[in-house]
């Protein structure tokens, strides 16, 4: 879905991408999108003349860890920018000036608290919060030297994240959630909502909605009391769903956003009627592919238990 992802990303002339990554396959790079080649070797070198301890980087996953430091990482990159932020590539782009305004940057020293975006503020100090220690814990050293992936840079199911630090100095921080973001499983499209109250995640499924991507903006429609109703987000997440897409939608101004592809819409401009007509699902593996990750996960922390046992016999 990279295409894809290009696409809604050419639409925010406002806002730059620059890419790390040693992929050389050819694509239609927008002009706000960066590419900088780098190998994943060359990567750890920067990364490890950083830090005065020993970091630990064994495998590109590890990295999500480390994108809280990545203003002071990669600073040098930075410099024409007030802000600086991260996102997942397995994500859309809605209209992000919509939501993200100058008022909001104004406000906020960090905005957002999951890790498929969050941005910050670009300053030599705020760059250099995740050093901070949490009620007598370094956090950033624990996380960084640990071989497994800590999520460090999110919220999540833990206070030893960037988040906690950042209010716990008496940051600014916008802790709303206005992502669309899906639940791993099942296959349909289950919202899923951070709620920073709570620290939870609120579920909301409905039975007959259509989720669109129009003009560089991210929709969901849906019927309810005989109106048609639209929400407008930020972006949307699609995590670890293997979305396809067809070809027409890289040069068309709207397309639906249906599990597991990217397909052209039946008719535009949507209306109620035209709501009920438009197919909302297609046939798809993910319930077996998501099968066959856990299969995967599970053999991997097997091998990784008898590795630590036969270490220990030694």
């Amino acid at each position: 879905m990279f295409p894809v992802f290009l696409k809604t990303c050419e639409w925010n002339k406002e806002f730059n991408w620059l890419l790390f990554t040693d992929n050389k396959e050819t694509y239609n790079y927008p002009d706000n999108v960066k590419v900088v080649e780098m190998t994943f070797e060359e990567m750890k070198s920067i990364l490890k003349r950083k830090f005065d301890f020993q970091i630990s980087l064994e495998e590109p996953h590890k990295l999500c860890d480390y994108k809280p430091a990545y203003g002071y990482i990669f600073e040098d990159y930075l410099s024409e920018y007030k802000f600086w932020g991260h996102c997942d590539i397995d994500t859309i782009m809605g209209n992000l000036s919509r939501f993200i305004t100058d008022e909001l940057l104004d406000k906020y020293d960090k905005l957002f608290c999951l890790g498929h975006m969050v941005l910050y503020r670009n300053t030599l100090q705020n760059n250099r919060v995740f050093m901070s220690d949490f009620r007598g814990k370094s956090l950033y050293r624990d996380s960084f030297s640990d071989s497994k992936t800590t999520v460090f840079d999110e919220t999540f199911r833990s206070e030893n994240n960037i988040n906690t630090i950042f209010i716990d100095q008496g940051l600014r921080v916008l802790q709303e959630d206005w992502s669309v973001n899906f639940k791993i499983q099942p296959t349909r499209f289950i919202k899923i909502t951070y709620n920073y109250r709570t620290g939870n995640y609120d579920e909301e499924y409905r039975k007959d909605e259509l989720y669109v991507w129009s003009n560089g903006n991210v929709y969901r429609y849906y019927v309810e009391n005989g109106s048609l109703l639209r929400e407008e987000f930020l972006y949307m997440h699609l995590q670890l769903r293997r979305m396809k897409y067809h070809e027409s939608i890289l040069v068309s101004r709207e397309f639906k956003i249906v599990p597991e592809s990217f397909l052209p819409l039946e008719t535009w401009p949507i209306t109620i009627k035209s709501f009920n007509i438009i197919k909302k699902k297609t046939w798809n593996y993910h319930f077996i592919n998501m099968k066959r990750h856990n299969l995967k996960d599970k053999y991997k922390r097997y091998k990784e238990r008898l590795r630590m046992y036969v270490e220990r016999l030694k």
